[in-house]
């Protein structure tokens, strides 16, 4: 009679790749929420879907997709997209345009910062809106920049390209130039 033994392994070993001795796994967990973020990332970019006006009118009406709470008692299908939207919010950030949808103190869109937000938090209101930091005629306000930030963070807020006062904000995926990546 054959005495066959178990032979347990971390999990951490087990989806490593095969090159580095793992035996392949994928970790479903993170490819879940991935697939499910993505469905969030659909609510962004299509809001005139039929889903997304179906969960908007449920679960945000007066408010985005990433200020949404979870609510009292959601579906499902509402509770896992929402257990997405982390990362939505760890890797996008705002293309500006003309400012008016851009917090500066709560919103990612500062780039070369490590989180694309401000750190140390000028004396402004939470919601003061991108668009009053430039001028009328649509370019950066540089002597009001210069004296409510820090150099480091002016510079890098007027290295940013100033779109048409016309042109919506536009929140991106950072991580590569193609806008629908999700």
């Amino acid at each position: 009679m054959s005495h066959k033994k178990l032979h347990w392994a971390k999990w951490d070993a087990l989806y490593q790749p095969k090159e580095k001795g793992g035996l392949g796994f994928r970790n479903l967990e993170g490819f879940n929420k991935a697939i499910l973020a993505k469905q969030g990332w659909r609510l962004i970019r299509s809001p005139d879907s039929l889903v997304g006006k179906v969960l908007k009118a449920c679960y945000f009406p007066n408010c985005s997709f990433l200020e949404a709470k979870l609510g009292g008692n959601p579906s499902f299908s509402w509770r896992s997209i929402w257990w997405g939207r982390e990362i939505i919010e760890m890797g996008s950030c705002w293309r500006v345009g003309s400012g008016e949808m851009i917090s500066v103190t709560k919103d990612r869109w500062i780039p070369n910062q490590n989180s694309f937000k401000l750190l140390d938090l000028p004396p402004l209101p939470r919601d003061f809106p991108v668009s009053k930091l430039r001028t009328p005629s649509g370019s950066w306000d540089s002597d009001f920049i210069r004296n409510l930030f820090g150099a480091e963070v002016a510079h890098d807020i007027l290295s940013i390209p100033v779109g048409s006062l016309d042109h919506e904000d536009t929140l991106i995926w950072h991580h590569t130039r193609m806008v629908n990546i999700l």
